[in-house]
């Protein structure tokens, strides 16, 4: 084997030979697949090669079996002959190379900042009787081939290098960021797949595809004379958890409410959790205030108090007659419910939170206490008051308004929903409508569609159509900009007018619903044949009102009385709303479009769980080596059990990590190649399998290899798993006092030897205490194992 070693600096253009002697005492290559491809001599100073020491330095490159390495550390010291050496450490030159090709994120400028925010939480809401609850997959993530990935790092790169992909490779969930050579350390192996370099390419391979049948075999003691197993057995885990397909719910609440029923105790408890009972807001204020001993103890503001309750979409006028039933203990927060968590507003938001988690909770478990309650009531009361109201948490988390519903008597528990009644009664609190329109939609199948400034509401004198005082007081699609004949109701109720007429604005209609918000759709109807909706005909959101023959339809959209709202088309007082923003907000828009004092916030409360789980065992390592739990494994982004399963088996380590190692190998004269496909015979460990080699240290300079050379095999798969369990099997039959490997030592390491194994210990052993066989002791035995003797 005749190599050169050829050293140039990085800004030189000349290279030197390297003392064929330092090779020879000091020249390792280490090839690790996905890891290693690392070169390392010491260089000795002396005048005849003192260019090829000079040129060694940082950065620079070393030309070596037709590669190029890049030299990383360069390390000068006077040995024990006061002679002057530098030990040169290189790498491939291409492991620098994909250092150089990088995603980064890049951050936020002027320019391009980031932005948060944005969401309306404001506005009245006549149809929020019912939370909105949206449910959604927050860590699912695209899948992607590995081709995909590389791309994404070697497309139109500057570094001159390019891949080469070789097997079958599964689709991941993996984004790209950071060097590429950073990007193969974290989730190549989630592809299953293997790289070295070759050249400026870098080659990526499945395990297959990388595998040669060379027809060699490895014998214990006849070309190999040791053989090492080394177990690591601290972090091994055969019980745990498994958690995935990582979910958030989002339970929207608030506006002013659905209506509020204050009829009857059953018709309270289905009023919404944010219900409107029509109450004398101030005499409510001020009466709270004089009669809350929990207000005065804390020393809270009541008005701001009623913002924070209010702005967390909860009914404010059922939270105070709540807070009324119950005595004042000062160890405990509103509603006498826990602990207090913060302040008098922050412990508020807490309770806030407690009532909508309960009143939109999945399941129904009446509250019971002291013989009080009837859990058997659960299903009828579940199906009875349906998620969002005041029953659902009152009949959950208060055995006394359990006990009320049912008529049962007795205890000091009182009647806390009666008293509820009662109390937002004295505040002049009646039964109130919700509103019965639906929904909301747009006019035209073109949706929200493109609007000129004109054309919107509010005031804006600079659009030029000469309106008084600028004010625009709703909403014009266009025939152009919003095509189509049909026109379609935005909102539900029932036609209140039908084919009136007042010059100006031409033939129009009315809907209203029973809140008594009132949709209006003029200046679109030509003729009265044009408007197909009858005074009395119920409408719903989408139905079709009438067929537009004119250049616009003008929709307006006011609360007060229509004859009156006409007298204040030029005047932005609050008397009509913005079409735009109710349709957007499902009829959260304040007069002038803006969220005016009067309106309220909507809340949204996020509750976050995984929707997979189950009890990871491992059932053969628990026999083998004994239960240990281990925590928690979560894979947020896999939505199928089956394929969280697999990789719970992929990735939970319940067996050792092992490595299989042989040193001292004859017969290595034509080289070793990673990928090599061996058959490794070891008899004193049961072992007889087809091997790959996955990495290999040799200096390949020296005459005599065999005890410079070391080979490392796949520690993966099957054939591993087979090793271990003959390793194990081996260990009890040699000594049965050893059922199973110590798991509280560091790492398990076992040096075989053919003639000196009845002793099997967990302490590491020095590759002194191997008996050194003569040569002639050697060819015996090599002729034994080929059965060309007796013995």
């Amino acid at each position: 084997m005749s190599f050169v070693v050829i050293v140039q600096a990085r800004d030189s253009d000349r290279g030197y030979r390297v003392n064929y002697a330092d090779l020879v005492d000091s020249f390792d290559i280490n090839l690790q697949i996905s890891n290693n491809y690392e070169i390392s001599f010491t260089m000795t100073y002396v005048e005849e090669y003192k260019d090829a020491f000079n040129a060694a330095k940082a950065k620079g490159i070393v030309f070596y079996n037709n590669s190029r390495f890049t030299i990383q550390q360069a390390d000068t010291e006077i040995n024990s002959q006061g002679l002057l050496t530098l030990k040169v450490t290189a790498n491939n030159e291409l492991i620098d190379k994909m250092k150089n090709l990088r995603l980064d994120k890049k951050e936020p400028t002027e320019d391009n900042p980031e932005t948060s925010g944005g969401t309306a939480a404001g506005g009245q809401d006549n149809n929020q009787d019912k939370p909105e609850i949206t449910i959604k997959k927050t860590a699912e993530k695209k899948t992607y081939p590995l081709k995909d990935r590389l791309d994404q790092f070697f497309n139109n790169n500057d570094q001159g290098i390019k891949y080469e992909l070789r097997g079958n490779f599964p689709e991941v969930a993996v984004d790209c960021d950071g060097s590429l050579y950073e990007w193969l350390g974290s989730h190549l192996k989630d592809f299953s797949a293997y790289w070295w370099p070759d050249g400026d390419t870098l080659v990526i391979s499945d395990l297959p595809s990388m595998q040669k049948k060379t027809g060699q075999a490895f014998r214990y003691q006849y070309n190999v004379t040791n053989a090492q197993v080394q177990l690591d057995a601290n972090n091994i885990v055969n019980d745990c958890m498994v958690y995935g397909g990582k979910m958030e719910k989002d339970i929207t609440s608030g506006g002013p409410g659905g209506g509020g029923d204050l009829d009857s105790v059953e018709g309270f408890c289905k009023s919404p959790i944010n219900a409107d009972f029509g109450v004398n807001k101030q005499l409510m204020l001020q009466n709270f205030a004089a009669r809350s001993r929990r207000l005065r103890y804390l020393g809270a503001d009541v008005n701001r108090l009623y913002d924070t309750i209010k702005g967390q979409g909860i009914s404010p006028e059922w939270f105070f007659a709540y807070e009324l039933q119950e005595d004042l203990n000062p160890n405990w927060g509103w509603l006498n419910h826990t602990v207090p968590h913060g302040d008098a507003y922050q412990d508020a938001i807490s309770v806030c939170n407690w009532i909508k988690q309960f009143a939109n909770s999945d399941s129904f478990h009446a509250a019971t206490e002291g013989g009080l309650g009837n859990q058997s009531m659960a299903a009828k009361w579940n199906q009875e008051f349906p998620k969002g109201t005041i029953g659902r948490l009152y009949l959950q988390g208060t055995a006394a308004a359990a006990a009320e519903l049912l008529g049962q008597t007795g205890g000091y528990y009182g009647k806390p929903l009666a008293g509820c009644v009662s109390v937002i009664k004295s505040w002049g609190g009646h039964t109130v409508k919700g509103g019965d329109g639906g929904g909301w939609g747009w006019p035209f199948p073109c949706g929200e569609g493109q609007f000129a400034l004109g054309q919107t509401f509010g005031t804006h004198p600079q659009d030029g159509v000469g309106r008084g005082n600028g004010f625009h007081d709703g909403l014009d699609f266009g025939a152009s900009d919003h095509p189509g004949n049909e026109v379609h109701a935005i909102h539900g109720g029932k036609c209140i007018i039908s084919r009136d007429y007042v010059p100006g604005v031409d033939w129009y209609c009315v809907i209203q619903d029973s809140s008594g918000l009132n949709v209006e759709y003029q200046e679109a109807f030509a003729s009265p044949s044009n408007i197909t909706v009858n005074v009395g005909d119920v409408v719903k959101t989408g139905d079709v009102i009438g067929y537009r023959n004119t250049s616009h339809l003008h929709i307006g959209i006011t609360r007060h009385s229509f004859r009156e709202a006409f007298a204040h088309a030029w005047s932005d007082d609050g008397t009509w709303l913005d079409p735009r923003q109710m349709i957007k907000t499902g009829g959260g828009a304040s007069p002038s479009g803006d969220s005016g004092s009067g309106s309220s916030s909507t809340s949204t409360t996020s509750q976050t769980y995984y929707a997979l789980s189950y009890h990871y065992e491992n059932q053969e390592s628990i026999k083998k080596y004994g239960r240990h739990r281990g925590k928690n494994l979560v894979m947020d982004s896999i939505y199928d059990m089956d394929q969280l399963k697999k990789y719970a088996d992929a990735n939970i380590q319940h067996d050792p990590p092992t490595t299989l190692t042989l040193k001292e190998i004859y017969g290595g004269e034509d080289g070793y190649t990673l990928g090599d496909t061996t058959r490794l015979i070891v008899p004193e460990m049961n072992i007889n399998y087809d091997v790959t080699l996955m990495g290999v240290k040799v200096n390949p300079f020296k005459p005599d290899q065999s005890d410079s050379t070391t080979l490392t095999f796949n520690n993966t798969g099957l054939t591993m798993q087979n090793v271990i369990n003959a390793l194990y099997n081996d260990i009890k039959g040699i000594n049965r006092n050893v059922t199973q490997f110590d798991t509280l030592g560091t790492t398990v390491e076992r040096n075989e030897d053919h003639f000196a194994n009845e002793v099997i210990n967990h302490q590491n052993q020095s590759n002194d205490s191997i008996p050194k066989l003569s040569n002639t002791e050697m060819e015996k035995l090599k002729a034994y194992t080929r059965g060309e003797t007796n013995g």
